[in-house]
């Protein structure tokens, strides 16, 4: 078992698991409530149920064991502890799943591994303005920041009504090992500006946001 991260930050905490366990050894180092059981057995695979099981893993290392309880989710799909101490978020790729908790405000979190085919999707999420603004001529690792700064913020946002394309816009930043941009989610009826931090982990990338 290994807790690969744990950091803190003003008003959350972060941790992300780099997932050596089987399945079984996981799920015998966890108490599932009822609900959670059933979710359990809805995923289809083990790569699935791995990433699943070490978010409940990461869990006691971010929150006081009086405030630990299930991990449940809303309409939207987003995933929140049922006993309402702490806003959660969730990602998961490769080795590696992410959860960053925290008492007083939503959240968002996103992990990624760094591939070069993301150029060949880039289209999909980047819009006109982003495009123009960096001469389309964005590194690998100038797209996945832009990506998992969206991904962070659609999950913060929480609904399923928005695009990365055509809701989000990131403003232009240059790519540093840790650091901070700058995101915005623009809807018919609001408006809003969010910092969002990232940081470059080997081939992987990590971005996460509160809503303050």
């Amino acid at each position: 078992m290994s807790l690969f991260l744990k950091k803190f930050v003003q008003d959350a905490a972060i941790g992300i698991w780099e997932i050596n366990e089987t399945v079984e050894q996981l799920y015998t180092q966890i108490n599932l409530s009822e609900d959670e059981e059933k979710i359990f057995s809805s995923l289809k695979t083990p790569t699935r149920k791995r990433h699943w099981l070490a978010y409940r893993m990461i869990l006691p290392y971010l929150v006081r064991e009086h405030e630990l309880s299930a991990i449940t989710y809303d309409e939207y799909g987003k995933p929140y502890l049922n006993n309402g101490v702490r806003h959660i978020s969730v990602s998961h790729s490769g080795k590696y799943s992410a959860l960053i908790a925290s008492p007083k405000y939503t959240v968002g979190i996103d992990i990624e591994r760094m591939e070069e085919k993301i150029k060949r999707i880039s289209h999909k999420f980047l819009n006109e303005l982003e495009i123009h603004e960096n001469s389309n001529s964005l590194t690998v690792e100038q797209l996945y920041v832009i990506w998992a700064a969206k991904e962070t913020l659609y999950k913060l946002h929480g609904k399923r009504d928005i695009l990365f394309r055509e809701h989000i816009y990131i403003e232009p930043f240059a790519v540093k090992d840790h650091g901070l941009v700058y995101g915005t989610i623009k809807t018919d009826y609001d408006e809003k500006i969010f910092p969002i931090e990232y940081q470059l982990l080997d081939d992987y990338i990590l971005a996460y946001a509160l809503d303050k």
